[in-house]
């Protein structure tokens, strides 16, 4: 059984953010970084932040190149919220892939709506199907050393003390979610959410709008994030979204609840490198929802400034390439350390972080 908790290598360190099955863009970052999969060659240890899969054009792609690493002894990787969903078998927007499910985004356009499907490849065989989910489900949750620590989206001492020592993170997070379950029945608040849930077309679609607050929804919804840790280190804490006005559609559902800055208040001396929150790479953009936006694009964040974020939104290229871009205003970046540098994979120059250290 796979350690939850496990140690980074010592020394200096590339560590590569969310790559949503771009796989593409993930082999040219490679290349800048000195790394060769099929020659064996690495310049220095690699490390992936998880959510390595969905929306993009070749997720089992990713997986096999990121197996194929971790396998060399050249790299290490941390299982994201997107490799617990596809664990469970839970079907979300962009995982049909794998799991099976019809898969569409409803792309607006011209005022309508328009369901749109992904453009990921299909795996080819159920043999690789159960290759790839072997290898995501022996995933630790977190990488740390005294200087550094690698989780996907929160680092939580109370979460991470919940933890059992070893044990695969889709299992133990069916524990920890069984026993919430029981609580919420028991004291009426399931039956409540679900009646909530019907009443507003299951909160999937994007044009029935909450329009009165929904307490039972709010209720489960924290309860299920705050008390199963699992959630809290793959997803972030979260906090309730005060009036239905301010609900917001996104990943296929109605928000009743919204991501919190756990970072504001990371007061250790190790640190922290999370993936998950789609930064900014550029000018914040004013109709996304970027919990980074009071934070410089290359800046560190929290009171001792020892938090950055290594997702820079390459997760949106699908919908880009949509529009006919060729710019992409996202990228797949990697954070050298102890350099404290950024490579993007399609950007020449090599780019200072600011504000670390406070």
């Amino acid at each position: 059984m796979p350690q939850l908790i496990q140690p980074l290598p010592e020394g200096p360190l590339d560590l590569i953010g969310d790559i949503h099955g771009e796989l593409q863009a993930l082999d040219r970052l490679l290349a800048l970084l000195g790394c060769d999969p099929d020659a064996g060659v690495a310049q220095r240890p690699l490390v992936f932040m998880g959510d390595l899969v969905d929306r993009g054009p070749d997720s089992p792609g990713v997986v096999r190149r990121v197996k194929q690493l971790v396998e060399a002894g050249l790299a290490w990787c941390i299982a994201g919220n997107h490799e617990l969903n596809l664990l469970q078998e839970d079907r979300k927007e962009g995982n049909g892939w794998i799991l099976g499910h019809e898969d569409t985004y409803p792309w607006k356009e011209d005022g309508r709506v328009e369901r749109r499907a992904f453009p990921s490849v299909q795996v080819t065989s159920p043999g690789e199907r159960e290759e790839l989910f072997r290898f995501m489900a022996g995933l630790p949750l977190v990488l740390e050393r005294e200087d550094l620590r690698v989780v996907h989206a929160c680092w939580d001492p109370e979460s991470l003390g919940s933890l059992p020592g070893d044990g695969e993170i889709a299992r133990v997070a069916k524990g920890f979610q069984e026993t919430l379950l029981q609580g919420l029945r028991e004291e009426g608040l399931l039956a409540r959410a679900k009646e909530e849930w019907a009443r507003f077309a299951k909160l999937k679609d994007p044009s029935i709008r909450p329009d009165v607050l929904l307490p039972g929804m709010l209720a489960v919804s924290l309860a299920e994030q705050a008390g199963n840790p699992i959630k809290v280190l793959t997803s972030g804490k979260e906090e309730a979204i005060k009036g239905p006005e301010n609900f917001f559609f996104v990943g296929g559902k109605w928000r009743v609840v919204q991501r919190s800055r756990w970072w504001e208040h990371y007061d250790d001396d190790a640190a922290v490198v999370v993936g998950h929150y789609w930064r900014r790479r550029g000018e914040a953009d004013p109709g996304k929802d970027d919990l980074w936006d009071e934070v410089p694009s290359l800046g560190w964040a929290g009171p001792r400034g020892n938090v950055f974020c290594i997702d820079y939104s390459v997760g949106r290229r699908f919908l880009e390439r949509w529009q006919g871009r060729q710019d992409f205003v996202g990228g797949l970046a990697a954070l050298r350390w102890p350099e404290r540098t950024v490579v993007f994979d399609d950007r020449p120059q090599v780019f200072a972080t600011t504000g670390f250290g406070g």
